[in-house]
């Protein structure tokens, strides 16, 4: 190989590495706001639906995520969403037209979580 040959393939291997580092340093950024909030891997995904279903302007309610079978068993996912509620990430608001429904909210604390990682994200992206 070409000595500008190997020059090249040592920048495109470094340009690499660098995009890869982006990535881990949000690894250990959301890692650490898991620990923070000692956050089980259901209680993430959980809150994960919730914030993007406020990201896409929709409302979700507990029977929605109860019934996340992919997720989770019923009752795994019902222990997930108390303890989220106990955690003050998610708050619970019966609705107006039906006392039985249930809607699901991020709370203030879920909120800065979010924008926590999105910060991490773009300070990343930045370095």
């Amino acid at each position: 190989m070409a000595v500008s040959n190997v020059r090249n393939y040592r920048l495109i291997k470094n340009k690499e590495v660098r995009q890869m580092d982006k990535y881990f340093k949000y690894l250990v950024a959301l890692d650490k706001s898991n620990k923070k909030f000692k956050l089980s891997n259901d209680e993430r995904l959980l809150l994960d639906v919730v914030a993007s279903a406020k990201h896409n302007d929709k409302v979700m309610y507990v029977k929605d995520l109860i019934t996340l079978n992919q997720i989770a068993s019923q009752a795994t996912l019902h222990k997930a969403l108390s303890s989220l509620v106990n955690k003050k990430l998610l708050e619970l608001k019966i609705t107006e037209e039906d006392g039985r429904l249930k809607e699901v909210h991020l709370t203030k604390l879920a909120n800065k979580r979010y924008e926590e990682l999105s910060k991490a994200i773009e300070d990343a992206i930045k370095n």
